[in-house]
């Protein structure tokens, strides 16, 4: 073992995620009401009122809304099993208790009993590995106005990206948890390595270093339909500026021909299924997409490329606190500039080298298991033992090895030694084990640290993770 990474961060997607504990107990929560209590209907019956215990922070209307029971409403018998999931997937309650007492009229009072969880969150960042050393600090807001709006902000200073980045998500829009609405900004310097075209390398070798500065705003509208088909539109300006390769490395020609800031701006529009739902730690549910990505003036964009992608996640549950994840993807580009081509390695590949790998066409599976080993009040530690597997390439390369944009500029120089077509594709495989800490009364769902050995290099790296990443 010669080579290591070590890795500790706090993410955006950290803020809408929960993770899993055992189903709250019968006595979580008195009710305020002098009446008796029926946790479970026997026959189908009519709502007359929703009545919200419990919370400090969130506003009962929310908790309503995400129950997405109202006076006048059926209530099947299997209802208030769904009314709990929902309130426990939006992460932003330790407990959860959905009941129902009878009415004079006869219909039935549905309470929700909640628990908030601590909303915010500032914590430091830092990352050590072979290429990437820094650190900063994330400051969190998961119920803002006890509406459940998400905001974060952060800054981070390291040898591979350094910025700053800011997002709002509103899962709920207007108050209707159908709608989502997210906008994102960002500034940042990266510092892109291109290594030699071999997976089997104990120390691979960098071929080029190029410094490219952008600045970047996005937004992005989704739509629930069904609480099963999600149907979403993203807009994304960025204006990217690169400068000339690093003296130190091999190849001196530019990956992105230096000169005037360019603007950088693309379409991308998903339609799904998706029924995943994040039950503190476990994930249950199926989520298959697909996405088509556009850029050309017609969009205002100084760049002419796309992008299509299909992607399967699902998450399966057994014996109540085992989950099984898997994912994989698809997705194929045509004329990428350098900054917008397809990576793998680091947190994508695990056993590699951060964005080891890069191709305009990429295949990709993930399989993990978690599994619990014990709980200490309320953090749990659980096991996790995964598979990661890739397979990137170049479809067909210019026969000067240059791509460039409408005006005649070089968007994207290729290596001396890259080829193309699936003889020459890299395929890579990692494999490992970690282990994950989950604390149920905040919103930071992930402690842990990860074990990866690279099948084709023969070397370990481990990965100290704290949160999870942007997504």
């Amino acid at each position: 073992m010669r080579r290591y990474g070590i890795l500790l961060w706090c993410g955006w997607a950290s803020l809408a995620s929960a993770q899993e504990a055992p189903p709250p107990s019968e006595e979580a929560f008195s009710p305020d009401l002098n009446l008796p209590v029926q946790t479970t209907p026997t026959s189908e019956q009519v709502v007359g009122e929703v009545v919200v215990l419990g919370v400090e922070k969130t506003r009962p209307e929310t908790v309503q809304a995400y129950s997405r029971l109202d006076a006048g409403d059926a209530l099947p018998p299997e209802e208030l099993t769904r009314v709990e999931r929902r309130l426990v997937a939006t992460g932003l309650f330790q407990e959860v208790r959905v009941s129902t007492q009878p009415m004079a009229d006869g219909q039935v009072r549905v309470l929700l009993e909640v628990k908030d969880k601590a909303s915010w969150v500032i914590a430091p960042t830092f990352s050590v590995s072979n290429s990437n050393i820094g650190g900063g600090a994330l400051y969190a807001e998961s119920n803002l106005w006890g509406r459940s709006k998400k905001f974060v902000a952060g800054a981070q200073v390291s040898t591979a990206e350094t910025g700053l980045f800011v997002g709002y998500l509103d899962p709920n829009l207007f108050g209707f948890p159908p709608l989502r609405l997210s906008l994102e900004g960002q500034l940042r310097s990266d510092r892109v390595e291109e290594y030699r075209l071999d997976a089997s390398q104990d120390v691979p070798e960098v071929l080029r270093r190029t410094r490219l500065n952008s600045a970047s705003v996005t937004g992005e509208l989704a739509a629930m339909i069904a609480e099963r088909v999600r149907v979403a539109a993203k807009y994304r300006l960025m204006l990217i500026d690169a400068r000339p390769p690093s003296d130190d490395t091999t190849v001196r020609e530019p990956a992105f021909e230096p000169g005037s800031t360019q603007r950088d701006t693309s379409l991308r529009l998903m339609v799904g299924l998706d029924t995943r739902q994040n039950l503190h730690a476990v994930m249950e549910g199926l989520n298959i997409e697909g996405a088509w990505e556009m850029s050309s003036p017609s969009v205002w964009s100084d760049f002419r490329y796309q992008r299509v992608g299909v992607l399967y996640r699902h998450g399966i549950r057994f014996f109540q606190e085992h989950n099984l994840v898997l994912r994989a993807e698809a997705i194929t580009g045509n004329d990428l500039p350098f900054h917008q081509e397809l990576v793998a390695g680091g947190g994508s590949l695990r056993g590699f080298l951060y964005r080891q790998f890069r191709g305009d066409t990429r295949l990709s599976f993930t399989a993990e298991y978690h599994f619990p080993l014990f709980t200490v009040r309320s953090l749990s530690f659980r096991g996790v033992g995964f598979s990661d597997s890739g397979l990137l390439m170049w479809r067909s390369l210019p026969e000067d090895r240059k791509l460039r944009d409408a005006t005649g500029r070089v968007v994207r120089g290729y290596l001396p030694e890259a080829k193309s077509g699936l003889d020459d594709a890299t395929v890579a495989q990692g494999v490992g084990a970690g282990l994950r800490l989950y604390l149920r009364s905040v919103v930071l769902p992930l402690l842990g640290v990860d074990v990866a050995y690279g099948v084709n290099s023969g070397e370990f790296r481990f990965y100290l993770v704290a949160g999870v990443g942007p997504s």
